[in-house]
């Protein structure tokens, strides 16, 4: 995948052995919106640790990447974006649940350190909530 904000060509592989959050969203959604907004707050209750990696991938073929671009810059989110390939579209909802195809559930999971992944409950999260079920996992 590409991060639209550095043009920057990544996979999940890439950040092995750190927390890694990941939502399947679309710009037009604005439950995604308040869940980013969450996200953002996140990271200021974690200090902005370098162990927790933060990617949002936007599931709607109709967007794309210069467009994700602008609306990550204009809510002034700074981790990952990318325009989700379709096999990696697919994946999520496949291995997990029908949902993650539905941005306005607010789908998220985590990958831990050791890779197991975390499925959170679907709906908006509070940043407080997102860093109670991360906590654990950012031991060393």
């Amino acid at each position: 995948m590409t991060d639209v904000l550095t043009g920057q060509d990544f996979s999940m592989n890439d950040f092995s052995g750190k927390v890694v959050l990941m939502e399947t969203m679309a710009e037009w959604c604005s439950t995604c919106l308040q869940q980013q907004i969450e996200v953002k707050k996140l990271q200021g209750l974690i200090n902005n640790s370098k162990d927790v990696v933060h990617v949002s991938l936007d599931t709607d073929f109709h967007e794309d990447a210069a467009s994700l671009k602008e609306y990550a810059a204009t809510w002034g989110f700074d981790w990952y974006f990318a325009v989700a390939p379709l096999e990696v579209d697919r994946a999520p909802g496949n291995l997990y649940s029908a949902e993650f195809m539905n941005p306005p559930f607010a789908p998220m999971l985590f990958i831990d350190r050791q890779g197991g992944v975390h499925v959170l409950p679907f709906g908006i999260k509070k940043a407080e909530a997102l860093q109670s079920a991360l906590t654990p996992y950012l031991a060393p």
